[in-house]
């Protein structure tokens, strides 16, 4: 196996300040869900200080019960799991580039960048607006239409058609439409897409090649299945994702959409080493900085907070990032105030931590709800912030 970064071999605890037996039962926590059947299979990497404090892969990735696959692949460190919505902030991060650059104000109007967005009480809609899930937009209806994913004008002109769900201000998060906006944005100001401007200006100068929206190089049977293992019906931001859910997000649209709320690819060791680039204020593993550490700092501060609409649930949020909280949140029973990340689906989340310094990506490809996801993440993130004692 490949032992180059972001793959290296995790070292002693002590070597990055976390207690051995903390971070021994971690690991075994995350190894007993697996064996429980909480998830077919998965990996969970740790960064701290610039180096690996723990790295488990682990279970099946495509075959499991005959789904996904005639015969069973097992997980490897560097298999290539669809991560869905913890490529949100990714997205975010490209804007900051280039609100940094000086191409864009995250204060304007989106109608100020993409003139045919007014109309339909649109044209007070903020790009901030977007980031922080306050647009009102919702598409429920594209959930059952994943085949038009990859059409981004069909898409993109569906979405100027459609008046928003609730004014502008409301709390309700946007779970494709937050990508939609963001990538037309992008692609006005650059030419290029989100994806290539990810791609070309974050993922291949830290090295993170293995970190794409959409497939990459890879063909789509390299990827982990996505398994629902939950009720026939489960109604979140007012779609039943229940329904022909293996169908739709495994299927090859989803990827070639690139649409940076929902298609990010990638394995834990390439989302941790990520989020270590961010706890290091926007430097690589060899000191350039990327993007200015004050700037990494606004877009992980709160923006806006409490319950919201669509999920049906408190949030915290930065500027694309979802943020701990003084009560508990995915990132620890409490005090986890000085976390930013995203989950994807009910089986991922990728974070890292202005007080500890920990960088985390657990990556499985179990879906079942997010009382689910919620009780299983929370064992392992708090013991994680523990182990930093």
């Amino acid at each position: 196996m490949n032992n180059s970064y972001p793959y290296e071999s995790a070292v002693e605890a002590s070597e990055v300040g976390m207690n051995a037996d903390r971070l021994r039962q971690v690991a075994n926590e995350f190894l007993k869900q697996q064996q429980q059947g909480l998830f077919p299979g998965g990996q969970l990497v740790v960064r701290r200080r610039g180096k690996v404090a723990l790295k488990l892969a682990c279970g099946i990735a495509r075959g499991w019960q005959g789904r996904g696959g005639d015969s069973i692949v097992n997980v490897q460190d560097n298999t290539p799991f669809p991560v869905y919505s913890t490529g949100k902030p990714m997205a975010a991060v490209v804007i900051a580039m280039l609100e940094s650059q000086g191409l864009l104000d995250v204060s304007q109007p989106v109608m100020s960048v993409l003139p045919e967005f007014a109309g339909l009480g649109r044209d007070e809609i903020t790009i901030l607006d977007v980031l922080t899930h306050r647009g009102g937009i919702i598409l429920a209806d594209l959930i059952n239409n994943h085949k038009i994913w990859n059409y981004k004008e069909a898409v993109w002109q569906h979405l100027l058609k459609t008046s928003p769900r609730y004014p502008r201000g409301t709390f309700a998060y946007m779970p494709t439409e937050y990508g939609i906006i963001l990538d037309q944005l992008v692609t006005r100001l650059t030419g290029k897409t989100i994806a290539e401007v990810f791609q070309s200006q974050l993922a291949a100068p830290l090295g993170l090649h293995s970190m794409h929206y959409g497939l990459g190089s890879r063909r789509l049977d390299e990827l982990a299945w996505s398994y629902w293992q939950g009720k026939d019906r489960y109604v979140i931001a007012e779609m039943d994702v229940a329904e022909r859910f293996e169908e739709k997000q495994n299927d090859a649209a989803v990827f070639a959409a690139g649409n940076p709320a929902f298609s990010m690819v990638a394995d834990a060791a390439t989302l941790a080493a990520f989020y270590e680039f961010l706890t290091n204020g926007g430097r690589t593993p060899n000191g350039e900085q990327i993007i200015k550490d004050d700037l990494v700092n606004r877009y992980t501060t709160r923006q806006v907070s409490g319950w919201n609409k669509s999920l049906g649930t408190y949030l915290s949020l930065g500027h694309g990032f979802m943020l701990g909280t003084a009560t508990p949140s995915p990132y620890g029973w409490w005090g986890t105030g000085g976390c930013f990340g995203h989950p994807g689906l009910f089986s991922s989340l990728a974070y890292g931590d202005h007080k500890t310094g920990l960088s985390v990506a657990i990556v499985t490809n179990g879906n079942k709800s997010l009382s689910n996801f919620f009780s299983r993440f929370i064992k392992i993130t708090h013991g994680l912030k523990m182990a930093c004692k």
